[in-house]
């Protein structure tokens, strides 16, 4: 092939070789779909449970103190507890969406 150098032919096999290992992988990605969903669904967990509500707490302290003392804007106050609604909210709108699916309940 004229004007294909060994760094470009190096190129070409290694995306070969990247396909090749790709296309084997495909088996085993349905145990680790599996095990990622097992992952998410325990930090959805996470947020949903003590250790959300005390961040959220935290968070609403801290912005409350802000405001009051000038340093952070009322909107930015607002803000961060209409995030927490939708963050504390989500699981809700997720079964909503999925009626017939299966989620991390």
């Amino acid at each position: 092939m004229k004007g294909m150098t060994i760094q470009t032919g190096a190129w070409h096999l290694a995306l070969a070789l990247f396909a090749v290992y790709v296309v084997a992988m495909v088996p085993e990605t349905a145990a680790a779909q599996e095990t990622i969903g097992r992952v998410l669904c325990n930090v959805v967990e996470w947020f949903n449970g003590t250790i959300g509500s005390g961040i959220a707490t935290l968070a609403i302290i801290v912005i409350g103190i802000g405001a009051l003392m000038g340093k952070v804007s009322w909107g930015m106050a607002i803000i961060v507890g209409i995030g927490i609604a939708v963050i504390f909210g989500a699981s809700a709108i997720v079964d909503e969406l999925n009626a017939g699916g299966t989620g991390c309940g």
